[in-house]
């Protein structure tokens, strides 16, 4: 179960990791982490440099999934992040990223 709460200068996100692995729950507040400092980010070489370290540590927590791990021998996680650069690519070039947040 997820909560999210905010007031206004702290926004406090729980996660329940009970069925995540110790590595899962790392690669979760990394990316959290990263995250927030990308949005935060007002030095073009730190906001250029996170982003990267965000993508990077992203495409990490997806090969690290469940299902990643229970298929190994087909190599889910590696198709997984090939697939979502595939799709990220073709929407970036196709100008289909739109803000979504209303």
């Amino acid at each position: 179960m997820q909560d999210l709460r905010s007031n206004g200068k702290e926004l406090l996100i729980k996660f329940n990791v009970e069925e995540l692995t110790p590595t899962q729950v790392r690669l979760l507040k990394s990316v959290t982490s990263l995250l927030t400092n990308v949005l935060s980010s007002d030095d073009e070489s730190e906001y250029f440099d996170m982003s990267a370290e965000l993508m990077k540590k992203v495409a990490e927590t997806i090969k690290h999934a469940d299902f990643a791990n229970q298929n190994k021998k087909m190599a889910y996680g590696d198709q997984a992040v090939e697939f979502a650069i595939d799709f990220l690519n073709e929407s970036l070039d196709q100008t289909k990223i739109q803000n979504m947040d209303n």
